[in-house]
């Protein structure tokens, strides 16, 4: 299973994961054009992509949705009032795959399940990726990693999880004090701090290997400055992989 998250970021978001010729794209907030170069740069063709799951319906995750899901000629995945919410960007050519929240699903042989988490937006959730290899989590923009995020994020060999900004950096920073509050509140973002104690305590609970850096601010943080942050809550027993606004992460293979 090889994983690679082709941008991060309130610009726009989109992951890839792929085993045996069927590749899932996670949110469809990058454009088209970008996508196929990131994936040709990888050796990869664009007719792999067999499906889009949404996590919710921002637009720096879904506003090239429907582009996306028309131009790889392939389904949009989503909790319904996720996709019900979504509807203000697609065309209605689009061919939409609505699940409830928790349930499970497959796609080629992937085995797929949704987890709930803490965002404002209609009906927001995590991934989890399952093949032979192993299980891949994803969990970003949200406020606080509840319970039930680290139950589902624990069964993960690999997780992709945001570590958004540095407190101090938020707070002496330029944004209007009512967006600070909203991304410091439960439905908000994860501070570098919170996204290393719950990776600390997946090292501790279950079988995470890897996990990636998703969702950097690029005005209240700084890469080395969450690299640092989060590796001192995990002491070596996790490998750390940064992710990009403007360019793909590292490619991990399961």
């Amino acid at each position: 299973m090889r994983i690679c998250v082709l941008g991060s970021g309130s610009g726009g978001n989109s992951t890839f994961i792929e085993r045996g010729g069927t590749a899932l794209l996670i949110d469809g907030g990058l454009s088209y054009l970008r996508i196929r170069q990131e994936l040709e740069t990888l050796g990869i063709e664009p007719r792999v992509v067999k499906a889009i799951l949404i996590t919710h319906e921002h637009g720096d995750h879904c506003s090239e949705a429907g582009s996306l899901a028309r131009r790889f000629r392939c389904p949009l995945y989503g909790t319904r009032r996720t996709l019900a919410a979504l509807r203000w960007s697609l065309s209605g050519l689009e061919e939409l795959r609505p699940f409830e929240l928790g349930q499970e699903f497959e796609i080629g042989d992937f085995r797929i399940a949704s987890f709930p988490i803490f965002h404002d937006a209609a009906e927001p959730c995590g991934y989890l990726i399952r093949s032979e290899e192993g299980t891949v989590g994803l969990a970003t923009d949200l406020g606080v990693v509840s319970r039930a995020a680290l139950e589902a994020l624990a069964t993960c060999d690999a997780v992709i999880l945001e570590a958004n900004h540095d407190l101090e950096m938020l707070k002496t920073g330029p944004y209007p004090w009512e967006l600070k509050q909203r991304i410091r509140s439960e439905v908000g973002h994860l501070s570098n701090d919170a996204c290393g104690e719950a990776l600390a305590e997946l090292t501790r609970s279950g079988r995470l290997r890897t996990a990636f850096l998703a969702h950097l601010s690029r005005t209240n943080n700084r890469p080395e400055l969450a690299l640092q942050t989060v590796q001192s809550y995990l002491d070596g027993r996790a490998e750390l992989h940064l992710t990009w606004q403007d360019r793909r992460s590292e490619l991990l293979i399961l």
